[in-house]
């Protein structure tokens, strides 16, 4: 119920900023000015289809087909991978994070990924960015402005979300088992609570976790593993700007792991910012700080590509 409440505050908060239908309830209409194409396969490995959906601007044309070109032009993308300790859950469980991207007319893509359960790391972080090559892939079918995409995710979506714009071609991970094999530039990535530095998250994982944790393979080098699979070594002039949502007193993910990868940000003179939520844990934002937060999303997003408008 918090977040539908939540929900409902950023739309009203956002307002009609790429339409002129003022006289129009925005919740109202939003129904009928987008539409979703669910579960499309963007890839299929070791017999398995990995799916996303794809939520689209639409414009209501009274009659069959029932949409048209929306006339928006080429749109910005909010590309969302889903949180759970790399063990749970799935795109669904997300739909209402998406939707404040939803009512701004972003086209938004969310995703599936390999649950470790079905394969151990690096697999969904090789999944991840074989759903960002689809979305470029995609690029004049939807009409998406491959310049103006932007990856978000939760804890470990989070997590995902940092590597999948942070990695390069070249980069290697777990020894090798993957190789990134080519570089899709994105125009900013928002990390909420994802973990920076396994190396400093090591005594949550043996208490709670019991080492290695599920996603990793216990037949991995535990130190090459963590080493390659944390967004911190990845920090490299040019990069993507990076904005993190953090609670101070997050037990899951301890907070130093923003601060570090912070930290590294800023020396290595990539843009970013770092949202502290004082005295809160593991994403439980209240409704007022969830708007705050989602104010600063627009400023950050606004201030690294001012072509993204939002």
């Amino acid at each position: 119920m918090k977040y539908f409440i939540f929900t409902i505050a950023v739309v009203l908060l956002t307002g009609c900023a790429t339409h002129k239908t003022n006289s129009i309830d925005f919740v109202t209409s939003m129904p009928w000015k987008s539409r979703l194409e669910r579960d499309i396969v963007y890839h299929t490995v070791d017999g398995m289809d990995l799916k996303l959906d794809i939520h689209l601007p639409d414009a209501w044309m009274a009659g069959p087909p029932w949409w048209g070109d929306h006339g928006l032009g080429k749109r910005p993308v909010f590309f969302y991978i889903h949180g759970g300790g790399f063990v749970v859950d799935d795109k669904e469980s997300r739909q209402l994070r998406i939707l404040p991207f939803i009512a701004r007319d972003w086209i938004v893509v969310n995703i599936n990924y390999r649950l470790s359960h079905e394969a151990k790391a690096p697999a969904a972080v090789a999944d991840c960015l074989k759903a960002l090559d689809w979305v470029f892939e995609n690029a004049e079918k939807y009409q998406i402005d491959t310049d103006r995409i932007v990856v978000s995710g939760d804890s470990a979506g989070g997590h995902l979300a940092l590597l999948t714009g942070m990695l390069m071609e070249g980069d290697s991970l777990c020894g090798g088992k993957y190789v990134v094999d080519k570089t899709n530039r994105v125009a900013a990535i928002i990390n909420w609570f994802g973990s920076t530095d396994f190396s400093l998250q090591d005594p949550y994982q043996r208490s709670v976790y019991k080492t290695p944790h599920d996603w990793f393979d216990p037949n991995d080098d535990y130190e090459e593993l963590i080493y390659s699979l944390s967004p911190v070594n990845y920090v490299r002039s040019g990069g993507v700007p990076v904005l993190t949502i953090h609670g101070t007193i997050d037990p899951a993910v301890p907070f130093n792991q923003a601060e570090l990868l912070h930290k590294k940000l800023r020396n290595a003179g990539v843009m970013e910012k770092l949202v502290s939520i004082p005295d809160k844990k593991h994403g439980n934002f209240s409704v007022e700080e969830r708007v705050m937060i989602f104010k600063e999303t627009i400023a950050f997003l606004n201030r690294c590509n001012p072509a993204i408008k939002l």
